[in-house]
């Protein structure tokens, strides 16, 4: 090896075919099955956007080579990443039918493959302590590249779709929890918390402080602590570089995101919209905004001293909406659609962050075109517990 690598590695045994390709100076392959060949430039393109996107933001790659090896389904539907190689599942990426068209999915042979080329920085570069919180320095940190990778080249819109299915997995599988549920920072390893709720608040934290100088942050960490040994890092000394690039009145993401176990609960309650005689649309939207945390066993608590919640209530609702005090930025959407070669494209009317600081909420927005649909938070990038009412069609 050319560096410094842990004592970690796999022996993989076939008669392979292999495809060869270079990124830069690196020697790229990829060992697969005859037969195999269905999504092998899938594959190809993410090891190539993976090594271009952790080079320029976080540091070097550490290798002269760079190998992807099949094997068989019977040994699971995963990928690991070693140094500088990659044992990868035919069931998830060779053999793997994907439709990754607009009304499919992503494509995951792609996006596995960036993520797992990620660790080769998240685990191998940068490698945790074997404490609380460890895998969301190589799990969640390689969760945010893929992330980031697929919106830089698919868009916001095919976000949405991947960010809606990790909030609904994440607050499925929190629901079967049998031991304890810690925040994300301190989280005992359990994979809902670390892919799932990792690549929500990577990708959140990123949209609210932006990416440059989220990657900035990540950036001067790798060079602090890349190929450390005793004492290694924690997932403190990460948040606190986080910490470090947020400003003071987005401060309260850290705690919420990193430090505590936040949820929201976020709904369109009401929408109008008029044309005026100039051809503009006036928009109003009436709108709630709360928010809760849960200690690791579950219990549902607001506020951090006694007096210290605010509530809501509605003539519609027998109860009370109450929530710790919010000083929140939130995002507000006014969407219309297009149909471009018999297919609707959602466009973007308004999108901008409101702070919010009550429950009840009515704002007025004018926009150029017709609106077909207004959003609160609506790529999803909050833990909402139930955000199918987070958008409402006119």
């Amino acid at each position: 090896m050319d560096s410094k690598i842990l004592n970690f590695y796999a022996f993989n045994s076939a008669r392979y075919e292999v495809v060869k390709d270079k990124w830069n100076d690196v020697n790229l392959e990829i060992y697969y099955h005859k037969g195999h060949e269905f999504n092998l430039d899938r594959m190809m393109k993410g090891m190539k956007a993976s090594l271009d996107y952790n080079s320029k933001n976080f540091s070097p790659y550490q290798h002269k080579q760079l190998r992807i090896v099949e094997f068989p389904r019977t040994g699971g539907g995963f990928a690991q990443s070693f140094p500088n190689t990659i044992p990868f599942s035919e069931a998830i990426g060779f053999i793997a039918d994907v439709d990754d068209t607009k009304e499919g999915g992503v494509d995951y042979p792609f996006a596995i493959t960036v993520h797992e080329v990620a660790h080769q920085w998240w685990a191998h570069q940068v490698i945790g302590a074997d404490v609380l919180g460890a895998t969301m320095l190589s799990e969640s940190a390689s969760e945010y590249v893929s992330l980031k990778v697929l919106e830089h080249q698919q868009g916001k819109s095919k976000m949405r779709k991947f960010l809606k299915d990790a909030l609904d997995r994440y607050l499925l599988s929190r629901t079967t929890e049998t031991k304890r549920e810690k925040a994300l920072m301190y989280n005992d390893g359990q994979g809902y918390i670390r892919y799932q709720k990792g690549s929500l608040v990577f990708y959140a934290l990123s949209d609210y402080i932006g990416e440059e100088n989220m990657n900035n942050a990540l950036k001067k960490y790798v060079e602090k602590v890349k190929f450390q040994e005793a004492p290694y890092t924690t997932s403190i000394d990460m948040v606190n570089h986080f910490r470090a690039a947020t400003p003071d009145s987005l401060q309260y993401v850290i705690k919420d995101m990193f430090e505590t176990v936040t949820l929201y609960r976020n709904r369109i309650v009401d929408v109008t919209s008029t044309e005026l005689d100039n051809g503009k649309f006036e928009v109003e939207i009436e709108f709630n905004v709360s928010k809760y945390r849960n200690d690791e066993k579950g219990k549902r608590y607001y506020g951090e001293k006694v007096g210290d919640t605010i509530s809501y209530k509605t003539d519609k609702m027998n109860k009370p909406i109450l929530s710790v005090p919010l000083a929140d930025y939130i995002d507000i959407g006014i969407f219309t659609e297009v149909e471009v070669d018999g297919e609707k494209n959602e466009i973007e009317l308004y999108l901008k962050k409101h702070k919010i600081t009550n429950i009840n909420n009515k704002i007025t927005i004018i926009v150029d075109e017709k609106p077909t649909e207004v959003g609160v938070d609506p790529y999803n990038k909050l833990i909402d517990t139930q955000s199918e009412d987070n958008r409402r069609r006119l």
